[in-house]
């Protein structure tokens, strides 16, 4: 990444253990596509819920050159996620959406090449 990584917490504490697991996905998404530019990851309580626990809500957002991926998971209703699995969520999304932006541009580049 061309910038280091964004992690903010809204509405709730600073886990030091869930820094490290956004920073390890975080991580596997260079895998993915070298060319990152940004990447910046909100984690903030989306409700609490007396018998099922507080819920979050992670939003990724990637800078990419020329474009922007933003993917969001909140808590389902029932509450039953806690916050590194919903991480894990929208992090799968993410990696879902740069894959397919990933393979389109290969194949616009195949495509221009040959016309």
């Amino acid at each position: 990444m061309q910038t280091p990584l964004q992690l903010t917490f809204r509405s709730m504490a600073h886990s030091d253990a869930l820094a490290a697991h956004v920073q390890r996905r975080a991580a596997k998404l260079e895998h993915l596509f070298d060319r990152i530019i940004s990447c910046h990851v909100v984690v903030e309580l989306a409700s609490h819920r007396h018998r099922h626990g507080d819920g979050c809500r992670v939003t990724i957002n990637i800078g990419l050159p020329g474009r922007e991926l933003l993917a969001t998971h909140a808590p389902s209703s029932d509450g039953t996620l806690d916050m590194h699995a919903t991480a894990d969520r929208a992090f799968d999304e993410a990696e879902r959406q740069l894959e397919d932006w990933a393979r389109r541009r290969r194949e616009d580049r195949r495509g221009g090449a040959s016309a």
